[in-house]
């Protein structure tokens, strides 16, 4: 048996679609907003490809929000990740482990020895989510980009995984997105699904 799996947190184990949508519906509404203006935050998240500084510049020009940026981006960062939830019908892991429900599936693969690891592109407040979702202690290892100073797709990130899990970097990669998650841990070596 392969002695590891990661995964990636946003999109794969986490809606992250639906929580920014929740997220960006309270912030119209905190902003006395018209509900008309949701596509075009969506469209400026650019799916949490968008630095958030620069996220935020771009809602205060097209929307005539006052706030400083860094106002908001502070603001999003403690009120976003309690958006997150865990759902096993949009988890990805759950497909690709035969319909088991998602934390159950990571239980057994622990069970079975396999070291579990989040491999996340993001800012420290990526932890926010996991322990939002009571998640922290279902995974052997979190490395998020910003906190280990590697970004996915390059190897750095899944090499610091593999040594936080104390495994070799064999095993496989589950995610979201074909150039972080499936070549980035292809380049790595790793079995993607």
């Amino acid at each position: 048996m392969e002695p590891l799996a990661l995964f990636d947190l946003d999109n794969t184990l986490l809606d992250r679609e639906r929580a920014f949508t929740l997220w960006a519906e309270r912030f119209i509404a905190s902003r006395d907003l018209t509900p008309a203006v949701l596509p075009v935050i969506i469209r400026a998240d650019a799916d949490g490809s968008a630095p958030r500084e620069e996220f935020f510049a771009g809602l205060r020009r097209e929307l005539a929000i006052d706030d400083p940026v860094d106002d908001l981006v502070e603001e999003y960062h403690v009120a976003y990740p309690s958006h997150c939830t865990v759902e096993p019908e949009t988890i990805l892991a759950l497909r690709a482990l035969r319909a088991l429900r998602a934390l159950r599936a990571l239980r057994a693969l622990r069970a079975t020895g396999v070291k579990v690891g989040v491999v996340t592109n993001g800012p420290p407040s990526q932890w926010d989510k996991l322990e939002a979702t009571r998640t922290v202690d279902e995974f052997d290892a979190v490395c998020i980009s910003a906190v280990v100073g590697s970004w996915k797709p390059d190897i750095g990130i899944f090499r610091e995984a593999a040594r936080a899990c104390g495994v070799p970097l064999e095993g496989w990669m589950v995610g979201a997105s074909a150039e972080a998650d499936i070549v980035g841990g292809a380049g790595a070596g790793l079995r993607t699904i």
